[in-house]
């Protein structure tokens, strides 16, 4: 890497005072609007943050990575959180956590806004498509993105094997006899089988269309009934549609969620509408967070390797700080089906 950018470059690209980039640095002071606007886009051009990692390796301490996830409303964050922070340790970092919203909209500003606070490069999960191909990616310094959309090629990306885990996953429901499966999760304009099959980036999409495949592999059709949306992927959402799905159908033999909260929810539901789990329904999530061991029954779910995820998340962000300037990397972690008992598969 080059030489760090100083609070003085700023100042002299900027032409203002050091004490004027201080000022903006800590939101203090008064200053013309513009002004503030001038600095804070020399602070971009330029690559600055603060200099607390820095500081911290002349002192013997530890460096610093960033983090910049959608909320914490979901129990998958705390869980790949947790992950993230146990391997950059293992690394000698320390981590710099910060949310974006759970609409996914605020990513670009928190993005511009990050070099305020220290982090030698960031992890971006990514919850939404990307404008202009990435460009949000194009920074002065190193970014590995996370998640389920594309990544253009402009930074590491780690993903999932959605489309892979969920066909295998429902067609071995399908071929031990279950007559109804439903996909429990789904956004609602996805709920249409010819916009789900032009869709090439997204959660939601892609283990979608893994439940076609699976239908598809055996010569069957699906029952797009059971394919259930939601507006958002939470425990709440997960009891709200699983209630709306039995006013409106029989239950099925089989639901499969987009997510381990989703499931939750649904079991939950499901249990105080008087069914049983597993003997009326079977449930299955995906995430294989912490939660889904201690629910009652214990819940079934395709575990992506969550701990693989973060630590090649770690480990390329790291390559790229500490020098690394090759060409993009992609990485698609395994998966495994951990058989709970929210489900009865033969063995």
């Amino acid at each position: 890497m080059g030489n760090r950018v100083t609070i003085k470059d700023v100042a002299r690209e900027a032409n203002v005072s050091i004490k004027t980039v201080s000022n903006v640095l800590n939101d203090t002071g008064s200053m013309r609007p513009d002004t503030r606007r001038r600095v804070e886009e020399v602070m971009r051009k330029l690559g600055y943050t603060v200099n607390i990692s820095a500081r911290a390796m002349q002192s013997g301490g530890t460096k610093l990575i960033g983090l910049n996830i959608f909320d914490f409303s979901q129990p998958f964050v705390p869980f790949f959180t947790d992950k993230v922070i146990e391997y950059a340790k293992e690394r000698h970092y320390g981590v710099v956590i910060n949310t974006y919203g759970s609409d996914g909209e605020g990513l670009v500003a928190s993005v511009d806004e990050s070099y305020r606070l220290g982090a030698e490069g960031w992890i971006l999960f990514v919850m939404s498509p990307l404008a202009d191909e990435g460009a949000v990616l194009e920074q002065p310094y190193p970014i590995v993105t996370t998640g389920d959309h594309l990544a253009y090629g402009k930074s590491d990306w780690i993903t999932m094997p959605n489309i892979e885990s969920i066909s295998t996953v429902v067609g071995r429901f399908l071929d031990e006899g279950a007559q109804t499966v439903a996909l429990m999760g789904v956004l609602p304009e996805l709920v249409d089988e010819a916009v789900l099959r032009r869709q090439t980036e997204g959660t939601q999409a892609l283990r979608a269309q893994g439940y076609v495949k699976a239908f598809e592999e055996r010569g069957l059709s699906v029952n797009w009934r059971y394919v259930i949306p939601a507006e958002s992927m939470n425990q709440r959402e997960g009891m709200r549609v699983t209630k709306a799905m039995l006013d409106k159908l029989p239950c099925p033999d089989v639901v499969v969620c987009l997510n381990d909260a989703i499931a939750l929810g649904a079991i939950h539901e499901l249990q105080r509408c008087g069914l049983h789990v597993p003997d009326d329904v079977q449930v299955v999530g995906f995430d294989n967070v912490p939660e889904a061991e201690y629910s009652v029954p214990a819940l079934t779910t395709i575990d992506p390797h969550i701990d693989d995820y973060a630590k090649h998340a770690v480990d390329m962000l790291i390559d790229r700080i500490e020098g690394y300037s090759g060409p993009a990397r992609t990485y698609t972690t395994d998966f495994t089906l951990v058989e709970r008992a929210s489900t009865r598969l033969a063995h």
